[in-house]
């Protein structure tokens, strides 16, 4: 990230500057740099008081191939007439091309831009960001601009993110939690504890099959990608705490009230029984000592496919609870303690907070902890006290925290949220 306020002309040249050398950026500078400055004047606006968000494709349509598939390439539909390349035609036209499924199509003609329709892509793109095995369809190398809300830029080629503006800030990495160390290292013991038991479940099989760290932490974080999307898609926000009850069992729930709480049986704990069954299906299909990721990833069995969708049922449940007032609590298996959870206002709250700027959390900087609502205020307390446990905010807006407690202090990640 580069500190200082950053505007559409910095983007352009940094887009230039770093565009993949094994690619031609087709579009010139002024033009590239007029999209930007279009996109962004774009994104202040609004449509019937929804916020303005789109993707722009900017590639000629005769590239595209009339018979194009949706979620494998694009259905492009061309207007008879092009349309004018600005602000207002952009935000006219993005309720018809939501950002998730579609795209709005510009090319350069006579030397300036010019809308030439949209392109329905699906949302197979989306993969990496809803959490999921689909293998991300790539169909072209011209820049893509994504404008995801006021004053937020991002231009990526193949899927990848070339630069951003986020924050008034210009940045050539989009910070993901879930690519850190810290986020896994949270869990080890309890997938030390998943490895044994299914170690034990092997025991008796002619050539038993170990599970590796890879499979049981990628599952539980696509789960729990689902989860926040589905939130954010919501609308409404939500609090996830968990809970660290293997060490301190007896003062689980101590400074929360929970409204309701779940039985503690299979159901409030079916994505065990489902990671399990997942780790059998995938050892079953194997003589190889060891299985992981990439073992689940490339299997192509319908059972897996099904258990796959059960996990991200399981994701839905999860987002459907935060739909009250309250925090929807987990513990660190992701077995279902309950939801409508208060966290304690008599809690003391951390003397300050930090930001962290890097995914590791080793650049920070101080924030206000009265610069904030009272969701993250929530999450701060029960972090402050809870320092094994984990608290993810997801403001009614769409934007994302991750919080915890790294040494005694209260640090917080803005978790990127652009796809």
């Amino acid at each position: 990230m580069q500190r200082g306020h950053a505007y559409p002309p910095d983007l352009t040249r940094y887009v230039e500057a770093h565009w993949p050398a094994d690619r031609a950026l087709r579009v010139p500078r002024e033009l590239l740099c007029e999209a930007l400055s279009v996109a962004f004047e774009a994104s202040l606006t609004s449509e019937e008081a929804r916020p303005t968000r789109f993707r722009l494709l900017l590639t000629p349509v005769e590239e595209l191939p009339e018979s194009g598939v949706p979620n494998q390439g694009v259905l492009r539909l061309r207007f008879e007439q092009g349309r004018p390349f600005h602000a207002e035609e952009l935000r006219r036209l993005s309720p018809a091309t939501p950002f998730e499924t579609s795209l709005i199509g510009a090319q350069v003609e006579d030397g300036r831009l010019r809308i030439w329709g949209i392109a329905h892509s699906g949302p197979a793109w989306l993969g990496p960001t809803w959490g999921g095995r689909s293998v991300v369809p790539n169909w072209t190398h011209d820049p893509i601009i994504h404008v995801t809300g006021p004053g937020q830029l991002a231009v990526r080629c193949a899927g990848k993110l070339v630069g951003a503006i986020e924050r008034s800030q210009l940045v050539d990495a989009l910070l993901d939690v879930f690519d850190s160390d810290w986020l896994p290292a949270m869990f080890m013991r309890e997938r030390e504890r998943i490895q044994a038991e299914h170690a034990e479940l092997q025991a008796n099989t002619p050539s038993p099959t170990a599970v590796e760290h890879s499979l049981i932490g990628r599952v539980g974080q696509h789960m729990l990608r689902r989860a926040i999307q589905l939130v954010r898609g919501a609308r409404h926000g939500g609090l996830l705490l968990i809970l660290d009850t293997a060490t301190d069992p007896e003062r689980t729930f101590d400074a929360l009230r929970l409204k309701y709480r779940f039985v503690q049986d299979e159901p409030s704990h079916r994505y065990r029984t489902l990671l399990f069954r997942i780790l059998e299906s995938v050892a079953a299909s194997t003589s190889k000592a060891s299985v992981g990721w990439p073992d689940f990833a490339l299997d192509p069995s319908p059972e897996l496919g099904k258990l796959e969708q059960a996990v991200f049922e399981h994701s839905r449940l999860i987002a459907n609870l935060t739909a009250i007032d309250g925090a929807v609590v987990l513990d660190k298996r992701f077995g279902l303690l309950g939801y409508g959870a208060e966290v304690s206002a008599e809690l003391p709250a951390p003397a300050r907070v930090w930001r962290a700027l890097d995914a590791e959390g080793r650049e920070r900087e101080p924030d206000d902890i009265e610069n904030v609502g009272t969701r993250h205020r929530a999450a701060y307390r029960f972090v402050h006290d809870h320092t094994r446990g984990l608290a993810i905010v997801i403001s009614h807006d769409g934007g994302v925290s991750f919080v915890a407690n790294h040494g005694g202090e209260v640090v917080f990640w803005d978790q990127s949220v652009s796809p």
